[in-house]
């Protein structure tokens, strides 16, 4: 009868305890490491978010710097001698501001009323970095930028040029960089920078493309070229029915 009741013993309270101890212990690990592959997840999502952002926008900025000009901003006492300007608290700007001229802005056979040659700028503007956009290279009082948002949750964008061998916070007025760094701070203490090269063939612009206007007045001729040179006994009509003479 006693081995009987010895046999049928069940657990003690203590180990009752400890069982739960570790059946407690265990769940919360499973939770702590539950918290952190959601909270990497998070990150990881915020991360990607900004990594499309940033792939996007800077498409967008190599596009424009890769077709960089050297232009004058007319009409700008401050910075008229200028090829490109950076500054702070420009167009209501909360940071840095960059402005530019660029080249290749399409318009085929002319159909609209302006050039090639486009005014840019980037500024930070409510935590986003945008470009600014005018129809015209000398914008014009009121004129209304189009806008475009690179880059969302902003702190901070800092510019640096390339010259002569050495990176400098700041620009020269009378010639182009070879290089242009753009550094970015986002909210949650990311960072991420990128250098662009300007091509070599951004020269100064001669300015007859800005204002859409083509002229023509010289590519006619009137025809009366005297022709003296043409048989080499200067006796030549020179009737050549306005059509420009190709050279040597």
């Amino acid at each position: 009868m006693l081995r009987s009741s010895i046999n049928a013993r069940g657990f003690t309270l203590l180990e009752m305890l400890i069982a739960i101890a570790i059946f407690a212990m265990i769940g919360l690990a499973s939770n702590a490491v539950l918290q952190t592959t959601i909270n990497q997840n998070d990150l990881t999502q915020v991360y990607s978010d900004h990594l499309r952002d940033l792939q996007q926008g800077m498409g967008v900025i190599e596009r424009d710097l890769s077709q960089l000009v050297a232009r004058t901003f007319r009409g700008d006492e401050e910075h008229g001698s200028a090829v490109i300007i950076k500054d702070n608290n420009l167009l209501d700007s909360e940071g840095e501001t960059l402005i530019f001229h660029r080249i290749g802005w399409l318009n085929p056979d002319g159909i609209l009323p302006r050039g090639s040659i486009q005014s840019v700028a980037y500024r930070l503007f409510e935590g986003k970095l945008e470009r600014l956009s005018f129809p015209y290279p000398d914008p014009i009082i009121d004129d209304e930028p189009n806008i475009v948002t690179l880059a969302s949750d902003v702190v901070e964008v800092r510019y640096s040029f390339y010259y002569e061998g050495s990176w400098s916070k700041t620009v020269k007025n009378d010639a182009l960089p070879k290089g242009i760094a753009i550094e970015l701070e986002f909210e949650d203490n990311v960072r991420a920078m990128r250098k662009f090269l300007v091509p070599a063939g951004a020269i100064a612009s001669s300015n007859n493309d800005d204002d859409g206007s083509n002229e023509n007045g010289n590519n006619g001729g009137s025809g009366n070229n005297s022709g003296g040179n043409n048989n080499g006994s200067g006796s030549g009509s020179g009737s050549d029915s306005g059509e420009p003479e190709e050279g040597p």
